[in-house]
């Protein structure tokens, strides 16, 4: 019983801090999107998608690549 009871409460912890990493990558700008992890093809990535450049920012715990906006 103290095992399952041990699980949930893990469970609870990991499904939090996953949603917490989420929205900060989210939160990186109203101009920007975080699509990912950095790669080497990063900027070509988020042309690729539409948005005119992409670099690599720190977002939470890892680097991230975000792009950026078109300017309308």
């Amino acid at each position: 019983m103290d095992k399952i009871r041990s699980l949930v409460v893990f469970s609870t912890i990991a499904i939090i801090l996953l949603l917490v990493i989420t929205e900060q990558t989210n939160a990186y700008g109203e101009d920007h999107i975080c699509i990912g992890r950095c790669t080497p093809t990063c900027t070509e990535e988020c042309m690729s998608q539409d948005y005119s450049t992409g670099d690599c920012k720190r977002v939470g715990t890892y680097i991230a690549c975000c792009c950026v906006k078109k300017k309308k």
